[in-house]
């Protein structure tokens, strides 16, 4: 007895399960059978190859565009090419898809294949590729009223007028003009699906930020055609991060022209200043040829920061060219030539207390001038001295003796007399050297003073030009 009742208990399980793959199965292919109908009562008459028109609705078709920014991929500036991952959303009414939901077991939608039905021919007026990507690879959604939505991923290359102005503190305007090439506003009438562009799902970009999507709606009457043609443009907007090209570009820059200043510091003496300069001059050059590779090559729109390494460059040549100056003033002096009065003046006089540029010139004492003695001078000088002596020890043989001792005296003295004429020329063209090195000296201790003076002088206008340009021009860049 128990054998048999579990015998029909597993005969009932049985049957129960047919019976539901038999419901199932008829469900199935009575969906199927209505789906089947449906398809062939939409497509009987059906042309996808002409726009869908149908009595009572002889205004044109409202075509709604849509676009949800997914990714910049890349902006070329030398190509002026914007490059983004979107999806596009677009939405019709065709008016020879429309049917009763109950008579075909409740089926309200249909996804069908791109071919199988008309689509509008939206296009992006400045397209870069061949076509609009994806466009044609994917299946639009039709509803039973007759509304179709068609939702596919696509990569578009536009044409963006790139302006560098404030690179690379800037921001940019690219936009995405949507609208139908064939068909005029009679016929095809595009409108946004939103007020916005879609960044809800915006993957973050390392070089970009997008601030938004703002759209426009605009009808263009061409001169060739009396109809208008409406389209759709998408301004997308995008802020460029400034780290990277602050930190390879302008610091680099400004560090380069920094050091320019250290040829004002060196000492002529040192003979290192103008090779300083010039190896300066020559980093800049390069530095200079590898960035213009990042710039858009144009001349509508020159950025600041071009117009800033451009001043760099002028900065350091001027430098390089006031240092032969500095030089040729320092070594004149070696020549002789004094130092002008007006020169004396400007820089010795104002400019050095001015600019603080102390004398260190060792003081010289003048020495005491020799007499131009003679041999009759010295005779003369000594004879008083000579003849006192004479005249007290031969005081008492009168006058005549006083003469005779005197001529004696003067004929001894010839021959010391001569030699101390002879030491004396020597002592006076030893005092002539000693004087000419001094002049020259002096001269050349002057000449290099109003070098120094020089110096600090380009070294300030120097300074004061590389801060003003740098703030002139990199704040005007930040705070636009």
């Amino acid at each position: 007895m128990l054998e048999k009742m579990a015998d029909q208990k597993k005969n009932v399980r049985r049957s129960t399960v047919f019976v539901f793959i038999l419901i199932f199965s008829f469900c199935d292919s009575i969906e199927a059978t209505n789906q089947s109908a449906l398809l062939k009562k939409i497509f009987s008459n059906y042309h996808t190859d002409v726009i869908p028109l149908c009595e009572g609705s002889p205004g044109p078709i409202d075509v709604y565009v849509g676009i949800a920014v997914r990714q910049v991929i890349e902006l070329n500036e030398p190509k002026q090419i914007l490059t983004l991952n979107a999806w596009m959303r677009l939405a019709w009414f065709d008016c020879q898809l429309i049917w009763n939901v109950s008579e075909y077991g409740g089926i309200d939608n249909l996804v069908l294949p791109f071919q199988k039905i008309w689509t509008p021919d939206i296009t992006l007026y400045d397209n870069a590729a061949d076509e609009l990507t994806g466009l044609k690879d994917y299946r639009p959604s039709v509803n039973s009223d007759g509304k179709v939505t068609y939702l596919f991923p696509t990569v578009i290359d536009s044409l963006c007028r790139v302006d560098v102005t404030y690179f690379p503190f800037d921001t940019q305007k690219c936009p995405l003009t949507f609208g139908s090439w064939a068909y005029t506003g009679s016929e095809v009438d595009i409108w946004n699906k939103s007020a916005t562009g879609d960044i809800s799902s915006f993957k973050v970009n390392t070089e970009w930020t997008l601030e938004s999507v703002p759209l426009k709606r605009t009808v263009t009457l061409y001169p060739s055609s009396p109809e208008p043609y409406p389209d759709v443009t998408f301004y997308v907007t995008l802020r460029r991060k400034p780290l990277f090209y602050v930190l390879n570009l302008l610091f680099p820059c400004i560090l380069i022209t920094s050091v320019a200043m250290l040829g004002f510091l060196l000492p002529p003496d040192a003979g290192e200043k103008v090779s300083l300069e010039i190896t300066v001059l020559l980093s800049l050059a390069v530095f200079l040829l590898v960035v213009s590779e990042t710039l858009p090559p144009t001349s509508e729109n020159f950025p600041f920061i071009g117009i800033y390494f451009a001043c760099a460059m002028v900065m350091v040549s001027v430098s390089t060219i006031l240092t032969v100056f500095v030089l040729n003033f320092h070594f004149k002096g070696q020549h002789g030539r004094p130092v002008p009065r007006w020169i004396r003046k400007v820089f010795l006089g104002g400019l050095a207390r001015v600019l603080l540029v102390k004398d260190y010139e060792a003081s010289v004492h003048p020495q005491r001038e020799v007499d131009d003695f003679t041999p009759t001078e010295c005779s003369k000088k000594q004879k008083p001295h000579t003849n006192g002596v004479l005249f007290h020890v031969n005081n008492h043989n009168g006058t005549n003796g006083i003469h005779r001792n005197q001529d004696s005296e003067v004929r001894q003295m010839d021959p010391i007399l001569g030699v101390m004429t002879e030491q004396l020329n020597i002592l006076k063209k030893v005092q002539n050297e000693f004087a000419d090195q001094e002049k020259k000296e002096r001269l050349n201790s002057e000449w290099q003073r109003v070098a120094m003076v020089m110096d600090r002088l380009f070294l300030l206008l120097f300074f004061l030009f590389t801060v003003i340009c740098t703030l002139a021009i990199l704040l005007q860049c930040i705070i636009q």
